[in-house]
């Protein structure tokens, strides 16, 4: 093969540390070597006493092993669209980095699938998964989108060092020469020719194109299989484009992160420059940007929407006593810190960013912890076990050994890997820029810069301690304000037969009004100067409290027919008392429905007792009908009593069920005289419904729709024809080198 003078610079710098080990080296081999066994050790105990030593319970089934298999299957696909997307746009600085990004890319997707074997409590089930498994799971769809992107991703790092498999078989290591045979098995008889080269090129190109829609569908596969489950938390259609914007955000971190341990390692300071740097800065704080605009949309029409299970994940995530604190540096530090190291000039240089990368990766490492953890820990049923350690996840010692494993394997590899074939490419395509030139480039534009970065630092300045004054300013007003007010609210209810008393209980806390739950109150009735307590109760979380009128109160006739009530809270800790009162009318509604000429009429029949405890028609009166639906009450009239009477036309156009039943409800509102009564009827003067589509859910399904097995079958092909072409393409480089 033909070697040019930058070329043979190269190979004399790099072969020396693919040669030999230092004595570092050999140490941070048995630290991870021993590392490795530890995760081992861990791995025969749950084997052998089962999943009782993690902290996996039968409602947390998901725990760090999960966490750690999107991490590792989301710094994946960042090498491989970097070093895809690099490659296919020729960029000048692509060079140095490219091999490190596509290393990221297979040992990444080679150690992410091992921990869901760690999750399986039946190992010897594991072939079912192959033999049995349902196309219509999301689980199937993510098994064979990671194995087809794992051999992509490793064909792509093999035609990448092809070259270089060439340059190491001409010119031979001295130690280890085993290695000798593989480097002229895998050079395929590459000689740089023309049509060697074409053919290389080609393939290359191809398979770029390939793998950059591939790494975004099998991490949107891996979204899919929680966007499709129902839990709260998870079900989202927002899931897809979230997972892969931090797959790469978290991935472009780890690729700095390797970049600074390199070029500290092996000194390349001359060819890793502060130019790559800031690109990948600059390319991981645009990502960071785009993650925090996905985590403030998707938590926004979360609490937005109000969806019970919902609000209580995000209850979990706000809650000081629980996940505040890692929600804070997942969501606002791991993506504030970055951008404001990054766009600022003054904090920007090479261990800077390489620390921002650091606070990136870590920040999502726990995001997706707080993806998993929370929502598990908030089932849809109520627990039927309330152990402490049922109800709350904690990592056991095992879980954490073999996370560490798993880092320490990724390391392990990378380094050993480095000493296989060079960490950069050893031959290059000439495309390179004068790193020297563009260095004194941007200091002398920094030189420039510096008369502006101190105005704007005073600025900075300024505005910081403007912050300082506005803190102690805002804890004066707040020492200001008013002290805490309660109040009661007593209403009645008549509803059907049922007539009730109900208290509602709230406190004025910093300008708002907040429920008072668990606080007891004192319900009375009054009856000129006697007073008789009814009963005690205490209030729910909405601060309410019921209390059923008893029959002996009612027979009392009250004073003149009306009836008195009040109810007392006494007072509770810095909760001052107050009093509630009410007073109330019997009242009896009775609603019919007619059918005149055609017509259909809902009629209505209202009493109030009078004196000596005679029914005598209501008068002047407003009378407000319903229809009951999922959410609220439609209203669909109203009428006024003139002789204890009033009747609407029925709305014929209200669906009801399938037999067209509907409730029609008739209310009396908030009325100074008679509170709240209400009656209710049932007719089947509904609409009817159309019967309801039973539609069975994909995972419950007998059979895959036709259309999902002919689109996985048609990209799956278009895929490995691809795979096979490039396959077929390096045989025929193999069949020049003979020529």
């Amino acid at each position: 093969m033909n070697e040019d003078e930058k070329t043979q610079q190269n190979l004399q710098a790099f072969k020396p540390q693919i040669e030999s080990i230092s004595r570092s080296g050999i140490a941070l081999i048995v630290f991870l070597s021993l590392v490795i066994c530890f995760g081992l050790f861990c791995l025969y105990t749950q084997v052998t006493r089962g999943h009782i030593v993690t902290g996996m319970r039968d409602n947390v089934v998901w725990g760090l092993y999960i966490v750690n298999f999107i991490f590792f299957i989301g710094i994946s696909y960042a090498g491989a669209l970097i070093s895809g997307i690099l490659h296919l746009l020729r960029v000048p600085w692509r060079t140095p980095i490219i091999r490190m990004a596509e290393m990221i890319t297979v040992i990444s997707t080679m150690i992410g699938p091992s921990y869901i074997l760690l999750c399986i409590g039946r190992l010897d089930r594991l072939p079912n998964l192959a033999l049995f498994g349902r196309i219509q799971s999301p689980i199937i769809w993510d098994v064979i989108a990671i194995t087809t992107y794992l051999s992509g991703s490793i064909i792509f790092l093999y035609l990448a060092m092809i070259r270089d498999m060439a340059i190491l078989r001409d010119n031979p290591v001295k130690n280890a020469r085993w290695r000798n045979p593989v480097y002229r098995f895998l050079s395929v008889r590459y000689r740089d020719t023309t049509k060697q080269k074409e053919l290389l090129n080609v393939s290359t190109d191809l398979l770029s194109i390939v793998i950059i829609p591939l790494a975004i569908l099998v991490h949107s596969v891996l979204a899919w299989i929680f966007g499709m489950t129902l839990r709260p938390g998870w079900h989202s259609t927002i899931f897809a484009p979230y997972f892969v914007i931090a797959a790469v955000y978290s991935g472009t971190g780890v690729l700095i992160m390797v970049m600074w341990v390199f070029r500290k390692v092996y000194h390349l300071e001359s060819q890793i420059t502060k130019i790559h740097f800031n690109y990948l800065g600059l390319i991981m704080i645009i990502l960071g940007a785009l993650y925090g605009y996905f985590t403030f949309s998707e938590y926004l029409t979360s609490w937005y929407g109000s969806i019970k299970w919902d609000m209580e994940v995000l209850f979990r995530l706000f809650s000081p006593s629980e996940y505040f604190l890692q929600f804070v540096f997942a969501v606002f530090i791991g993506v504030l810190v970055p951008i404001i190291i990054v766009t600022v000039p003054r904090f920007r240089n090479i261990n800077s960013i390489a620390f921002a990368a650091v606070i990136a990766v870590f920040a999502l490492w726990v995001k997706r912890y707080l993806i998993i953890i929370p929502t598990l820990e908030t089932p849809l049923l109520p627990l039927h076990d309330l152990r402490p350690e049922y109800v709350h996840y904690s990592a056991t010692w095992v879980e954490w050994g073999l996370t560490f494993a798993g880092i320490a394997m990724f390391i392990l590899l990378f380094y050993l890997f480095s000493k296989f074939i060079p960490i950069l490419p050893i031959v290059r395509t000439g495309e390179e820029k004068d790193y020297s030139r563009l260095r004194k480039i941007v200091i002398e534009k920094q030189v420039k810069q510096n008369s502006g970065n101190n105005k704007k630092g005073s600025v900075i300045t300024a505005s910081i301690l403007l912050l300082f004054m506005l803190v102690p300013l805002s804890q004066a007003i707040a020492e200001d304000e008013p002290e805490i007010r309660t109040v009661l609210k007593l209403e009645f209810f008549h509803v059907d037969a049922n007539q009730d008393l109900v208290a509602t209980l709230r406190a004025r806390v910093d300008g708002k009004y907040q429920p008072l739950a668990n606080m007891p109150l004192t319900f009375r009735y009054i009856q000129g100067n006697t007073v008789k307590e009814i009963g005690n109760a205490v209030t729910n979380l909405k601060g309410k409290v019921t209390m059923p009128i008893p029959e002996n109160i009612l027979n009392t006739g009250g004073e003149n027919g009306i009836y008195s009530f009040s109810v007392t809270f006494k007072g509770q800790d810095k909760y001052p008392q107050a009093t509630g009162n009410t007073t109330m009318k019997p009242v009896k509604l009775e609603m019919s429905f007619v059918l005149k000429d055609s017509v259909k009429m809902v009629s209505l029949k209202a009493l109030e007792q009078g004196k000596d405890k005679q029914w005598v028609p209501l008068e002047n009166v407003d009378i407000q009908f319903y229809v009951p639906r999922t959410f609220s009450l439609l209203k669909v009239g109203k009428g006024t009593l003139e002789n204890g009477r009033t009747s609407i036309e029925f709305p014929t156009t209200v669906p009801g069920n399938q037999l067209g039943y509907l409730i029609l409800v008739a209310k009396i509102e908030d009325n100074e005289t008679y509170g709240n009564v209400e009656v209710s009827g049932t007719t089947n003067w509904g609409k009817p419904v159309p019967p309801e589509k039973i539609v069975k859910r994909g995972l419950g399904d007998t059979n895959a729709p036709l259309w999902m097995v002919y689109t996985l079958i048609v990209l799956l092909s278009l895929v490995w024809f691809h795979y096979m072409y490039v396959i077929y393409t390096v045989i025929r480089i193999r069949h020049l080198g003979k020529i």
